[in-house]
């Protein structure tokens, strides 16, 4: 009989492992070689596309998971919104700053004093607005505050709500205590009809010249009211102005107390003598043809 004859192993195996090792090595050499390619491409030509990149996409979507499960957070993460720190535009001295702060602090006092007695006003009127800053509520409760006008001062305003200029009659006198209140020179919002009457009044003759002087009672210093006489003519001086457009020329005078009407003696004369007078020059206009 024959020997046991032994066969040789088959190589198979070998060149298996061998091509597969190959083929890895391949796999990161072209893979590298496509990242550098693909930096150089981007670098030298940069996308101008607004759409976020995929990875980025798959990134955020990353977080989104993790922020849903719960999952802590690191520590180091950038908050999304830090408050603005504003910086100093000039250099301030310890003393200095110390001063700024006493005076910042007396400040907020004052604000926290005056929420608190508009808070008890706005009580006391059932107004209440805490939702609107400070000065929206103020005027709310001086809109609630508002007095009517009496019946008396009802009749006062329909004598001058049609003033007229006719004939030899070229001024037309209007009573302060309608128009101003007592020592200011801010005309009512509500008594503006008469002045808007008289501009009505005024078309008629235009690139006239029209003199509006203030007078006052005796009462007082008469500094003071030629002061307050001359600002009062000159606040409707130019309302009229304001209406009445750059074809007319306009003069404001104060006489304060120097050319009463009356003697002052009684506050019914009083009264009369604290008016604005409004005068058409007759020499400079010409009414005209309707």
């Amino acid at each position: 009989s024959s020997p046991n004859r032994i066969n040789p192993r088959s190589p198979g195996m070998g060149l298996l492992i061998l091509s597969l090792i190959f083929r890895l090595l391949l796999l990161v050499v072209a893979s590298g070689f496509s990242w550098v390619l693909g930096m150089a491409i981007a670098v030298q030509y940069p996308s101008t596309s607004q759409e976020i990149p995929i990875a980025e996409k798959l990134l955020r979507g990353t977080k989104g998971i993790v922020s849903k499960k719960g999952l802590p957070q690191s520590s180091n993460a950038t908050p999304e919104s830090t408050p603005e720190i504003l910086k100093l535009q000039v250099e301030l001295t310890e003393a200095q700053r110390q001063e700024l702060q006493t005076e910042l602090e007396e400040l907020q006092t004052q604000l926290n004093s005056l929420i608190g007695q508009t808070t008890a006003l706005e009580n006391q009127l059932g107004v209440s607005r805490p939702n609107q800053n400070l000065e929206a509520r103020l005027n709310l409760i001086s809109q609630q505050l508002t007095v009517p006008l009496s019946t008396n001062e009802r009749k006062q305003i329909s004598q001058f709500t049609k003033p007229v200029f006719s004939g030899n009659q070229m001024m037309v006198t209007l009573p302060i205590d309608i128009l101003f209140e007592s020592g200011s020179n801010t005309i009512r919002s509500e008594e503006r009809i008469i002045l808007d009457n008289l501009i009505t009044e005024l078309k008629n003759y235009k690139g006239a010249t029209i003199t509006v002087s203030g007078h006052t009672d005796s009462r007082g210093k008469v500094k003071a009211n030629r002061e307050l006489s001359f600002l009062q003519a000159e606040a409707v001086a130019e309302y009229l102005s304001k209406n009445l457009g750059q074809q007319y020329r306009l003069l404001a005078i104060g006489y304060g107390e120097s050319r009463p009407i009356a003697e002052n003696d009684s506050q019914t004369n009083r009264q009369r003598n604290r008016r604005i007078e409004v005068k058409i020059n007759p020499s400079q206009n010409r009414k005209l043809e309707i």
